[in-house]
Order: C-alpha cells, then sequence, then structure tokens
C-alpha cells in the first residue's frame, strides 16, 4: 500500500472512531508528537491512551481532508480536525461546544507501517472555541 492510501485509510479509521483500526496503521514503537505536549509519546501503547482519551472527550471527533503532499517515505496531511466536547478533557467538565481547527499531520512511513507521526495544531484556538481559554 503506497503512504498516500495509508493516510486516507487511517484517517478513514479516526473519522469512524475506531482507536484499533488507527493503531493498525502504526509501528508498536511508533513516535507520535503532538507539539502541544511537553514530550513526544513514544510506543502503541501510549499512542492508544492518548487516542481514547481525545475520543472520551469528543466522541464524534473527526478530520476533513484539505490536502495530501509528500513522497514515498514521508508525506503531510492538512485537514481540519473537528469536535463536540462531550466528555471530560484534562479537568474539563464537557462544555457542549463544537471546535473547528486546522491541523496537519507528518507521517513517516517505512513501507508497511508510520514510524512516526507529528501533529501541529493550535490547541489555543480549539480551548478558546471550547470556552476553556
Amino acid at each position: 500500500m503506497s503512504i498516500r492510501e495509508a493516510v486516507r485509510k487511517e484517517l478513514g479509521a479516526l473519522n469512524r472512531q475506531d482507536v484499533e483500526g488507527v493503531m493498525a496503521f502504526y509501528t508498536d514503537d511508533v513516535v507520535f508528537d503532538d507539539i502541544s505536549l511537553p514530550e513526544p509519546l513514544r510506543g502503541a501503547d501510549a499512542m492508544r491512551e492518548f487516542m481514547q482519551g481525545m475520543y472520551a472527550a469528543f466522541p464524534d471527533l473527526h478530520v476533513e481532508l484539505r490536502s495530501l503532499f509528500g513522497e514515498e517515505k514521508i508525506v503531510a496531511a492538512e485537514y481540519d480536525l473537528i469536535g463536540t466536547h462531550k466528555g471530560e478533557m484534562e479537568g474539563h467538565a464537557p462544555t457542549g461546544k463544537t471546535f473547528r481547527v486546522r491541523a496537519l499531520s507528518v507521517y513517516e512511513y517505512d513501507g508497511r507501517l508510520f514510524t512516526r507521526e507529528t501533529f501541529y495544531w493550535d490547541s489555543v484556538s480549539m480551548l478558546g472555541q471550547l470556552g476553556l481559554a
């Protein structure tokens, strides 16, 4: 499977809120670098826990792909990240408000699975839209 096809399928699993479907595209030793976090998450278990927390807080979390570009081993996906705050998030009670922010993920691919994803997004805008900033 090409890296572009893998990204599209992984985002499809994300849009179905299918944690195991998402994780099937990553190596066990994946590095997930969310720029809003102080340190990258290391390993599939850490990434899985992060994804479960996001779906608990935003059960309708999904993306709308804007563009996909790159090479055979590294691709960037630009998208809108959208969700409604219906569950607790880092001590914040649900607001019921919806956010929409632009984001970019850079995927590194070993020809079979993603070995790294760097996730660039504006977490401050999300918090503002949710009334938490």
